[in-house]
């Protein structure tokens, strides 16, 4: 019964921790070309995400010490008070470029640790059987913050003042901690992480097969990083693809992602409950690679200038990246356990590793085709995922 309790907790601070970290998100960029030239936006990506990588690394050991609740209310602290000099502009200061960038790189490094973190602490106080369904639930609610972010950003900047964005998601986060501090209980993870909590013993006992499900775990971890692949391409250069390829007006660019960004809130639930019950999540893996492959390598071949038709198509594209999404995390947590956080460190070091080689993908393929080709190139890479799917063994 508690641990019902505390997981109900933890999925009303994933929501927070979702929306504090979506809300900006559109936005970040822009904000970025007031400072430095859009040019060099990527560069400052490229180091945050070398930043994280390695303080993911480190994290593990953290939490074994800490525990899991201690870590997490002070990266949640420590974010909030990185977004106050990004947030000045609502009183009419804008901070020095030298503050603005660090502050804004701290603050994207903070939430990929919080995420991280609230995702050990849900995976101690979870059990096998009901993975699927706790796992479902959890994105659902952290989908749903993503789904609602890109209408009320819009709503927020004004004129170029992008300072009421930072301001409000700042202010996301101080029920985030209150929820912390009133409402999750520790779990007791320095006696169950050491000592296999590191990721460079993990990544050697994963591909040395030194632990039990060893082949089954470098799969999925595979397929992890192709789906945050997909993101980080499709996210960063479908709007510019839309945009100035295409035509499409940011009016409806806006609609069309709140479109695209349904499947997520929609199907990664049911899907869960039906990978618990029925399938497993091979079959669903499988069907989702395949969708989102094809899906993805049309995008080179739509010409049409009619939003609606784009929306369909990146609808199809991310019906197959939600049911990967959730197929993937119900594997991987019923394979490990909370004291395996050197596993999940791994898994979400995905992310910010997959930004560090989309921008590198994408300017190889510039040098040789036309940009609309970034998503049939794509598409082949996320196909060979298939493979791996294939081969997993099935919880079912």
């Amino acid at each position: 019964m508690l641990n019902k309790k505390l997981r109900l907790y933890t999925y009303i601070a994933a929501i927070f921790m979702a929306a504090e970290s979506s809300l900006p998100a559109y936005v970040n960029s822009s904000f970025l070309a007031k400072y430095i030239p859009e040019t060099k936006i990527g560069f400052l990506y490229a180091f945050t995400s070398i930043v994280t990588i390695i303080l993911m690394i480190f994290t593990p050991r953290l939490i074994a010490h800490f525990g899991n609740k201690k870590i997490l209310l002070w990266l949640s602290i420590f974010s909030l008070l990185s977004i106050i000099p990004i947030a000045l502009p609502i009183w009419g200061y804008d901070p020095t470029i030298f503050t603005a960038l660090s502050a804004f790189s701290l603050y994207i490094i903070l939430g990929y640790l919080v995420r991280y973190v609230l995702d050990v602490y849900l995976e101690n106080i979870s059990d096998n059987q009901g993975t699927g369904l706790i796992r479902g639930v959890y994105m659902t609610f952290y989908n749903f913050a993503w789904l609602i972010s890109p209408f009320l950003a819009a709503s927020l900047v004004t004129d170029g003042n992008y300072g009421l964005v930072y301001g409000v998601a700042g202010a996301i986060l101080i029920p985030l901690i209150l929820i912390i501090i009133f409402g999750l209980k520790e779990t007791n993870c320095p006696n169950c992480v050491v000592p296999g909590a590191s990721v460079w013993v993990s990544l050697k006992n994963i591909w040395g097969k030194k632990i039990p499900e060893a082949n089954n775990i470098r799969r999925i971890l595979i397929i992890d990083f192709l789906l945050n692949f997909f993101y980080a391409v499709m996210v960063v250069y479908m709007p510019l693809y839309l945009h100035n390829h295409i035509g499409l007006p940011w009016s409806e660019i806006g609609l069309t992602f709140t479109i695209m960004l349904l499947p997520f809130v929609l199907f990664e639930l049911p899907l869960g409950r039906i990978a618990d019950k029925y399938l497993g999540e091979k079959e669903i893996l499988v069907g989702g690679i395949i969708i989102i492959a094809l899906s993805t390598m049309a995008c080179s071949y739509l010409t049409t200038t009619n939003w609606l038709i784009w929306a369909a198509l990146l609808f199809i594209t991310r019906t197959g990246a939600a049911s990967i999404e959730i197929m993937k995390e119900t594997y991987l947590f019923k394979k490990i356990s909370g004291k395996d956080s050197g596993i999940i460190a791994i898994s979400r070091i995905n992310v910010p590793f997959s930004y560090l080689m989309g921008p590198v993908f994408v300017s190889l393929i510039l040098m040789y085709f036309e940009f609309k080709y970034i998503f049939l190139a794509l598409g082949i890479i996320i196909i060979l995922g298939l493979k791996y799917a294939w081969d997993l063994v099935d919880t079912k």
